[in-house]
């Protein structure tokens, strides 16, 4: 047996590591944008992980050629959207001069939904958009059989499972594909759920044997030496000594669930679980459990959310034959339902409830809104009507191997159009289904023995996906500027309401597990789950409360903070339109993209090119070829009604083509026989189209977007944000209280740790004695508490500077944000110090600081540069306008009387104490106040 490696001692030498920790590779990352022909063209917009990923592919491609990324794996958890990443290196790809891709599979089910992702611009989950452009052509994508019937200009997608290709391979037939195509034909192969091609790798012993399907796809991969593999799974055995081995080199990212929940992509995975007793009854119970839950969310989302959702309920029965009589019993329990059956879960709902059984918590809060006015008193009368509607026999299905009963509605199951609630299977959906709606999972094995399985894990990992929504406008500030709702994350990607643990609106990202507790079943499955990163093992709560001497100051009684708020782009500053159009283009040259060349290739080609300056103007682009080019680029985005809306006050494309693109110096590089006055007016169209205007649009995007934060800042009452006690939850690991014997949670990470008391000396500060710090502790990480401890310095310098003044710092727990004036991004400041004049009124100021660990600096640049920009972009108002509502009004009306001389909004660099030193915050510090 292959031996167990250890794995967190060894990945740090894996490619995926190399590139992500390399200097080299952070300062292009930092630059570099993914080109728009990947992003105009998919269908969804990539997440930021996605984005890293192709990113780095990318990176050793361009900068290590073909032969460093011949074969590579991407490591990515169910449900992280692997083919839409796919998806954007097949575009990528194919600007490289790859036009064959063939997609390997193992189970037939998941090779028809990959058709039908890749090449069918019908079906609801394509990838693409439905016209995929490059350099202004449409091109086609297609699906074939064999490489004769491939489109020179589009993307062709063959489709196989292993053992076919292995067929194929090794049994050539007339009219088929053949081993020969790979040698003649550049082909990437992109395998899904790559593990399976590890059958040769993972044996007891090196077998040569040839016909072992692993080889027949090494040997396609080698037949032409700019074949590539690229394979993709959510399990590689990492742990596995060989597979280990084999891809230390290969392994280019990795991103699993545990990640992907801590990013806020999933639900949150609950049990709701009963204790042994009769077979039949169990059964019910669970079946009444789940579609209460069910029935109760799509209404409460529905009611209160403003959100169109059929929730889906899958029952995994023990066997296929098993599937019928589980239905037919779950009808039967539909329709006999009544009032007693729900006596149970009452009970339940009356148990202790706090963060370590959620799952009673909302059961409490489904009782307590179906008896309430907003769900119109409907009670459980009214619950069990619509569940007898929802969950009608035209409402479910069966989906096994042998029994695909509605097959077709599978990649449906999303739509609001979408009726089916309950589907019944064993095996055949734990891979490949592709369901976000999927929120309760019944096991109906209730037998003592049960075991956790692989299959267990891999669903409950696709019902954990998050289903995507808006939050409505109740929960947004309107024209409020502030409001206790901003404790609410908007993505809608995200879960919303971490933040918010006893908010309603968490059944809407909260995921059950259904089944009968028996033996050691639901530890294990916890242990597993945890393993995985799909469930945190429990949360720990810490509260910090405001000091009496602060509730009781002037600052925070008649005291305020300011705030800015997300605009539309109003104006360009000429600094603006300088960064944007004054900025010299690296034209591509003109063959470079032509062809898939090797490093020898390449660097011959390269140093055939010669460069030289042209302009876009009439000289080298006449002005029919520049309206045409416009026209054609990049999704539309030159056309005037959207340029509009980046340089505000354009008025045609003339001013465009004359004022704006002339501006631009370009350095074009060309081959003998190419300069710019030898290329004729189609080369010079995809010279614009293809290496020009892409260049000048993300120069466009990025220093004119859309959005901005405004620089009007306005007053908001601060003890409205900071009230007097705040909860903090921290991921959290078991322990026995030696007390009392209960099982309690530990949070294990430095934000657990009290200040006052640290048991690190270099930390430790008596919080409680600091009249100067609003809170009565702190939890934060140790650059945070280097921080407070750093203040304690400044603080008596302070009062000498500000007599008179009251001086507090406060601790911001996500209870103030503002938005980067640049781009409108939105965050929340560590730290908030108000400097209130209160003697004199001579000054108001409020300093807004983030202590930043060595390890984030570089990710983090942009919200250093908003603080600092506030410094000298920040203007104060307290004149009310037409969408302030009457309350406001009083409030500006009142505050103008405070008569300060000077009000501030104050950023500072970053405060860092590993890698800048604290000097560097300090000479700001000093210099800002």
């Amino acid at each position: 047996m292959a031996k167990k490696t250890q794995l967190k001692h060894t990945l740090g030498d894996f490619l995926f590591n190399q590139i992500k920790n390399s200097k080299e590779y952070q300062d292009w990352a930092d630059e570099f944008e993914l080109p728009n022909f990947i992003t105009d063209n998919l269908a969804k917009m990539l997440r930021d992980y996605q984005i890293n990923a192709i990113k780095q592919f990318i990176y050793l491609y361009e900068n290590h050629g073909i032969e460093k990324a011949k074969h590579l794996l991407f490591n990515m958890a169910t449900g992280t959207g692997k083919t839409l990443t796919m998806a954007g290196i097949v575009l990528y790809l194919y600007e490289q001069g790859y036009r064959n891709f063939v997609f390997l599979v193992h189970q037939l089910q998941i090779k028809d939904q990959a058709i039908k992702n890749f090449t069918e611009p019908t079906f609801e989950k394509y990838l693409f958009k439905k016209q995929v452009k490059f350099n202004g052509k449409s091109i086609p994508i297609k699906a074939i059989d064999r490489f004769e019937d491939t489109k020179k200009d589009g993307i062709n997608f063959m489709f196989f499972s292993t053992s076919l290709l292995y067929t194929r391979l090794i049994n050539p037939k007339e009219n088929a594909i053949t081993a020969n195509d790979f040698v003649k034909n550049l082909t990437v192969i992109i395998a899904d759920e790559a593990h399976r091609l590890n059958v040769d790798t993972r044996k007891k012993t090196e077998v040569n044997d040839e016909n072992n399907w692993e080889k027949a796809v090494q040997s396609v991969l080698h037949a032409n030496p700019k074949n590539l593999l690229l394979e993709f799974t959510a399990t590689v055995d990492l742990k596995n000594e060989k597979i280990h081995k084999k891809y230390s080199d290969k392994l280019i990212y990795k991103y699993d669930f545990l990640q992907f929940n801590k990013d806020r992509y999933s639900k949150q995975v609950n049990f709701l679980y009963n204790e042994e007793t009769q077979i039949e009854d169990q059964k019910r119970l669970l079946i009444v459990n789940a579609v209460a839950m069910s029935e109760y969310r799509r209404l409460y989302a529905e009611r209160e959310m403003g959100v169109s959702i059929n929730p889906i309920i899958l029952i995994k029965s023990t066997k296929i034959a098993q599937s019928e009589e589980d239905r037919a019993f779950f009808h039967k329990v539909i329709h006999s339902l009544r009032v007693e059956d729900f006596n149970h879960l009452k009970a339940m709902s009356e148990y202790k409830t706090d963060l370590l059984d959620t799952q009673f918590m909302f059961i409490k809060q489904m009782f307590n809104w179906l008896n309430s006015k907003q769900s119109s008193f409907i009670g459980i009368g009214g619950l069990i009507t619509a569940i007898k509607e929802r969950f009608s026999e035209n409402n479910t299905m069966i989906y096994n191997s042998k029994t695909k009963e509605r097959a077709d509605l599978l990649p449906l199951l999303d739509s609001p159009r979408n009726t089916i609630r309950a589907i019944f299977s064993v095996n055949a959906l734990n891979e490949g289904w592709d369901v976000l709606s999927l929120y309760d999972i019944i096991h109906f094995d209730i037998s003592a023995t049960k075991k956790v399985s692989l299959q267990d894990i891999q669903l409950i990992g696709r019902g954990a996906r998050l289903y995507p929504y808006q939050l409505p406008k109740a929960y947004h500030n309107g024209d409020d500027l502030f409001s206790d709702n901003h404790r609410y994350e908007f993505n809608p990607f995200k879960r919303k309401f971490d933040n918010a643990p006893d908010a309603q609106g968490r059944i809407l990202e909260t995921f059950f597990y259904h089944f009968v507790k028996t033996g050691v079943f639901l530890e294990n499955l916890q242990k597993d789950l945890l393993g995985e990163g799909i469930i945190n093992e429990g949360v720990e709560k810490k509260t910090i409360r405001l000091k009496n001497d602060f509730m009781q100051s002037q600052t925070y009684q008649k005291g305020f903070v300011l705030v800015n708020s997300q605009e539309y782009r109003r104006k360009n500053k000429d600094s603006e339109i300088d960064l944007t159009f004054k900025r010299q283009i690296i034209a591509s040259p003109y063959q470079l993209h032509a062809n898939a060349l090797t490093d020898k290739e390449q660097n011959k080609t390269l140093s055939a090119i010669k460069y030289k300056n042209i302009k876009i103007t009439p000289e080298y682009f006449s002005e029919h070829l520049l309206r045409k080019a416009l026209v054609g680029a990049e999704n539309n985005f030159f056309r005037l009604n959207n340029l509009k809306n980046h340089i505000i006050g354009i008025k045609s494309i003339d001013e465009m083509i004359e004022h704006y693109l002339p501006m631009h110096d370009i350095q074009y590089g060309y081959i003998h026989g190419k300069d710019i006055h030898e290329l004729n007016a189609n080369e010079k169209l995809q010279l614009l189209v293809g290496s020009i205007l892409p260049e000048v649009r993300k120069s466009i995007d990025k220093y004119m977007p859309l959005v901005t934060g405004s620089s009007v800042f306005r007053p908001k009452s601060l003890s409205s944000i900071f009230k007097e006690e705040k909860n903090i939850y921290l991921v959290a690991y078991p322990s026995i209280d030696k007390n009392t014997g209960e099982k309690i949670f530990h949070a294990t990470d430095e934000r657990a740790k009290a200040q006052t008391n640290h048991d690190n000396a270099q930390l430790a500060f008596d919080i409680k004695t600091a009249d100067w710090y609003a809170y009565s502790e702190n939890y934060g990480t140790s650059e945070e508490k280097r921080f407070v401890k750093y203040i304690a310095t400044q603080i008596d310098e302070l009062k000498n500077k500000y007599q008179g003044a009251e001086i507090y710092l406060i601790r911001n727990e996500l209870d103030y944000y503002l938005f980067n004036i640049e781009d409108g991004r939105r965050f929340s400041p560590d730290y908030m110090m108000i400097i209130n004049d209160i003697a004199n009124q001579s000054v108001y100021y409020q300093c807004l600081f983030e202590p930043k660990g060595g390890h984030l600096l570089q990710k983090d640049e942009w919200k250093e540069k908003a603080l600092i920009a506030l410094n000298d972009n920040s203007e104060i108002r307290f004149e009310d306008n037409v969408l302030d509502d009457t309350n406001y009004r009083q409030y500006l009306a009142g505050m103008t009387n405070h008569g300060y001389q000077e009000i501030k909004c104050l950023g500072f660099k970053f405060f860092n104490s590993d890698t800048r030193g604290e000097h560097d915050f300090g000479a700001d510090f000093n210099t800002r106040l």
